[in-house]
């Protein structure tokens, strides 16, 4: 006799932490929510939102543009490169899964659009109701330092997208040559640095894809056990932080700063220069020295693990909407008691970031558990083939990448039609499988 049974298709946080393999490199799913949550921070406590007391306009910006002496706080809280690394690790696991069932270049790349971009155009779908709706009660210019500050983690998914789909024909060239492959991207990187700072136009803007495509590798490396350990990997992490302290103190094109400041002369991220690759080598060689202590506690510590998982199923969601949360916030002061007026960097101005942080966590806490559905969808859902051939998702890809790209800008005359491309991928060829509830059979 068959009976049939229904079973969610969701799997439980509990079973998915423990499906972990026993081998599982648990410090990579740590630094990913730490990363995330590293991000948030670090944009909400330098987030600038006050009134001008002199005419009562409201000033926008980052805290290093207006107290350059607060660059160094960015060494802790940069922790890009480290993303990318983790993302190089993790994109090197699933390719390694994905070729041993027989799977193809155009279907992974097409699955990882579908799983990492859905949060992204629910995001975009949002923005575009901001802007029409700021548009219609004759607030367009608000609605726009809006979109401004809520734009400002984009430029991450934008280079995050070409790596990851760069990433099924680094992998095995890498792998047949470690040392030309990844000599041969930092070589390539040095000459644009060079060319950039000569003054050459256009073309260092190749270092976008290099610079982070360099840390994509790293991941790689490390995903193959081929960085050094021990003391020589402390020594390593040790010879690139003297290297960055070296470069930022030279006198030379590098700033102090380690994130990307309106205004700023040779930003260190628009594009990643030199001294942002040693400073992002240097945090990233430390954060794998103390990843075997990170992944051994995790795996005796059920809980704390648990924890870690489902902090991964929000991660993305956390990321992209941090910036909105703050936006509603500052919003709602603006308009309510009125934005305060204290100088940048002042004890008043920190000591109202208490209070500013403590509610863009309020705010942000809600909207995390309604948009999170998306990004678990996404990431649960069935994969399905890329009804196209390699072009055409590369196309896809790069599309979706200029978008985004020109949606971080935060110009609503190039944001609103990036917007619009977002949305129309989103529910067309990116809008992954929906997650159903499946039928079981027992006998």
């Amino acid at each position: 006799m068959t009976t049939k049974m229904t079973s969610p298709a969701t799997p439980t946080l509990a079973s998915m932490a423990a499906a972990a393999k026993s081998d599982r490199n648990r410090a990579i799913d740590f630094y990913r929510v730490v990363a995330m949550l590293f991000v948030a921070l670090g944009h909400w406590l330098a987030l600038v939102a006050v009134t001008d007391p002199t005419n009562g306009d409201v000033v926008g910006g980052n805290a290093i543009e207006f107290v350059p002496g607060l660059g160094w706080i960015s060494w802790v809280m940069q922790v890009m490169p480290l993303f990318f690394v983790v993302g190089g690790f993790s994109s090197a696991m699933s390719l390694d899964s994905h070729n041993r069932k027989g799977g193809n270049a155009p279907d992974w790349i097409a699955a990882r659009l579908r799983r990492m971009l859905p949060p992204a155009v629910l995001l975009a779908g949002t923005w575009l109701v901001i802007i029409a709706g700021g548009a219609a009660a004759g607030q367009l210019e608000i609605a726009g330092l809006a979109l401004q500050a809520g734009a400002v983690p984009l430029w991450f998914l934008a280079n995050y997208t070409i790596d990851t789909a760069l990433a099924p024909f680094v992998l095995p060239r890498f792998r047949t040559n470690p040392r030309l492959v990844g000599g041969g991207l930092i070589g390539a990187f040095i000459i644009f640095e060079l060319m950039r700072i000569a003054g050459v136009p256009a073309l260092p803007h190749i270092n976008w894809v290099l610079g982070w495509l360099i840390f994509q590798v790293m991941g790689m490396a490390w995903r193959d056990g081929l960085l050094p350990s021990g003391a020589t990997l402390k020594a390593a992490a040790a010879s690139m932080w003297a290297a960055t302290v070296a470069l930022v103190l030279s006198g030379g094109p590098w700033t102090v700063t380690m994130v990307n400041v309106a205004g700023i002369e040779n930003s260190p991220t628009n594009p990643p220069t030199l001294s942002l690759l040693t400073f992002g080598a240097a945090y990233s060689l430390t954060a794998i020295a103390f990843a075997p202590r990170i992944s051994a506690a995790l795996a005796t510590r059920p809980k704390a693990w648990a924890g870690v998982v489902g902090a991964n199923t929000v991660a993305m969601s956390v990321y992209l909407w941090h910036m909105t949360a703050a936006v509603i916030v500052g919003a709602a002061m603006h308009f309510t008691v009125g934005l305060p007026s204290h100088v940048v960097g002042s004890l008043d101005w920190w000591l109202f970031k208490i209070p500013t942080v403590l509610l863009s966590t309020i705010v942000l806490a809600p909207i995390v558990v309604l948009v999170s559905k998306v990004e678990r969808n996404a990431l649960l859902a069935p994969r399905r083939p890329w009804n196209g051939n390699l072009a055409s998702i590369f196309t896809v890809a790069i599309i979706t990448s200029m978008a985004l790209k020109l949606w971080s800008g935060g110009e609503l005359v190039t944001a609103v039609p990036s917007l619009a491309v977002l949305v129309a991928f989103g529910v067309t060829i990116l809008r992954p499988t929906k997650v159903e509830p499946q039928a079981a059979e027992v006998r």
